[in-house]
């Protein structure tokens, strides 16, 4: 399926795994630019890789939402390595058990 998103610069929070990754491989699979973020470096090297094996490339950064200067800082990081943000996905979040 062609979405015309190729080359569109994707920014996921939360895309180590889940909603977030899910969301990660379909954008990537339509040939556009995804940038993950996570908090645990374990999770976003798990996804970072497993994306890779299936031929996808994604940019991934680590990055804890609750610090207030962090979505400035990843927009900053992501704008400058991978280019203009066109879409954003935000799927950080932690459930409270």
């Amino acid at each position: 399926m062609d979405l015309g998103l190729k080359d569109k610069v994707v920014l996921i929070t939360g895309g180590s795994k889940g909603i977030g990754f899910a969301c990660a491989r379909a954008f990537a699979l339509e040939d556009a630019k995804v940038a993950i973020v996570s908090r645990d470096p374990a999770n976003l090297a798990r996804a970072y890789e497993q994306l890779k094996q299936e031929g996808l490339h994604v940019h991934r950064t680590r990055a804890d939402l609750h610090e207030p200067h962090s979505a400035a800082d990843i927009v900053e990081e992501v704008s400058t390595a991978v280019g203009p943000i066109d879409v954003l996905v935000n799927s950080a979040g932690a459930a409270r058990r």
